[in-house]
């Protein structure tokens, strides 16, 4: 089990190191995809894996973690093998199709693999927190250095970026293979129909605690997913040159995992209620800094969102981890990305259509107000129940 950790860590690492992802707004767009189009797909992507989160979290929890999590990362590699050969926007639909399949396999049993893989060592459930966080940090470094490896390869061309990206999306599925499936829960020997019921009941009904960290959860992935690709085009419109997004995608990732691998070590020395703050606050600091000060200066605003929703990620699934059963740990955090999925699904679009129609200041502005408004109903009394 404990090699299993270690195997989970390089997969989380693998996982991210997509180095298409550093250019994929502007390699669109040489395709002739626009913003509107371009959130028109990735709404389509986010609705597939919203399709297939709580099935594959099921699946993931009854049928093994080892083999739902081997069967979506050969599914990715093969659509990332694809790729280089769609060159219209239904080529690209049928791209997000497959993809959206794929991680929706991958979405949360990695998650509860690599939690459950530490209880099974007989480690203590306290490190949970170090866990996790060491692995948001591999997968960031991942995104790190397949951003910079990216901005590399592009200079050569677009096609160099596409096949280099095909051949490496297949190392994960090999850390799979060699990965251990841990003991079962003793409850997930239970009667499934009649546990899901509880499940649902307990996440969102009747422990009101469990239930604002799901919805925080969800909102935090949310406003992550419209950021991550939003960026791409702030970066555009600030003039930076293409061969940079590679370096800024990379410090972006780097900075993210950094809050997320920080997150215990804050929790021990001040406690979770400052750190779950800060993780609402300084996204929506960034975005009212980035509508403010188009340019380097809101770039760098832009990193406070990246430290808020690196301690948000890695707090929120512990909390959610704490308060859930291992059988079915799988199941919630897919219901959990679902939300998100779902939640990006409707403000995607909408943030797309805003950036052609009004720019990019009056958006973020926009998403500033609402995340505010979400501070306040979801997170602060997430914070006044954590005790200091």
């Amino acid at each position: 089990m404990t090699r299993n950790i270690k195997l989970l860590y390089g997969f989380s690492f693998f996982d991210q190191f997509m180095i298409v992802i550093a250019l994929w707004v502007p390699y669109l767009a040489t395709k002739g995809i626009g913003m509107r189009q371009f959130m028109e797909l990735q709404a389509v992507f986010a609705i597939v894996i919203l399709c297939g989160e709580v099935p594959t979290g099921v699946l993931s929890d009854l049928w093994g973690r080892k083999k739902t999590l081997l069967l979506g990362s050969t599914l990715k590699a093969v659509s990332f093998s694809l790729l280089p050969l769609w060159s219209s926007y239904e080529g690209f639909l049928f791209y997000h199709l497959t993809m959206g399949i794929a991680l929706s396999m991958i979405s949360g049993g990695d998650v509860a693999l690599l939690y459950d893989s530490l209880l099974a060592s007989g480690d203590e459930k306290s490190r949970g927190t170090a866990v996790l966080g060491n692995a948001k940090l591999a997968a960031q470094t991942g995104a790190t250095v397949s951003a910079l490896l990216g901005g590399a390869v592009v200079t050569l061309s677009y096609g160099h970026l596409l096949w280099a990206n095909a051949i490496l999306s297949w190392i994960p599925m090999f850390l799979v293979l060699c990965v251990t499936e841990p003991p079962a829960g003793r409850d997930r020997a239970k009667k499934w129909s009649k546990q899901l019921k509880e499940i649902f009941s307990t996440t969102l009904v009747r422990d009101a605690a469990t239930r604002l960290v799901f919805l925080n959860l969800v909102a935090s992935g949310a406003g992550g997913l419209v950021m991550f690709w939003t960026h791409q085009k702030y970066w555009q419109e600030s003039g930076v040159p293409l061969a940079y997004f590679g370096v800024l995608l990379a410090s972006y990732s780097l900075i993210f995992g950094l809050a997320g691998r920080s997150a215990a070590l804050g929790s021990a020395r001040y406690g979770r209620r400052p750190l779950l703050a800060a993780a609402g606050a300084l996204p929506i600091i960034a975005y009212f800094g980035m509508a403010s000060f188009l340019g380097w200066g809101g770039i760098l605003f832009g990193t406070l969102g990246q430290v808020g929703r690196g301690l948000g990620g890695v707090l929120f699934l512990q909390v959610l981890n704490e308060k859930i059963s291992s059988a079915y740990r799988a199941t919630v955090i897919s219901m959990a990305n679902l939300g998100t999925r779902a939640s990006f699904a409707l403000l995607g679009p909408l943030v797309g259509y805003g950036i052609d129609r009004w720019g990019l200041p009056s958006v973020l502005s926009a998403l500033g107000v609402l995340f505010s408004i979400a501070f306040v109903f979801l997170l602060l009394p997430l914070v006044l129940r954590e005790r200091a």
